[in-house]
């Protein structure tokens, strides 16, 4: 699926995580794959609490980081794009 700034998201139930000192860490239950993201990686999935979408957590991060509302929403759709294809969330249009 494409990602778009209307996209809604939610974190698939199967992985557990925890804040570390530079991120956060992941662990896909089924796969038994481990994966870590940076800060602002962290923040992103953090944001998504229940269903969500991609706009709204573009949003947040604007109020929080200096970053513009361009750039934000294209790297934003980018990571939830990655987070997608390797099965960390699901997505609805």
């Amino acid at each position: 699926m494409t990602i778009s700034i209307d996209t809604l998201v939610e974190r698939n139930e199967d992985v557990l995580f925890s804040d570390v000192a530079d991120g956060m860490s992941l662990m896909d239950i089924e796969s038994g794959k481990y994966f870590h993201f940076d800060e602002t990686g962290a923040r992103i999935w953090k944001a998504i609490e229940g269903s969500v979408a991609v706009k709204d957590i573009c949003a947040g991060l604007v109020a929080e980081y200096d970053v513009d509302a361009e750039t934000c929403s294209n790297d934003t759709m980018e990571f939830v794009g990655e987070l997608d294809a390797l099965g960390l969330i699901q997505t609805k249009s």
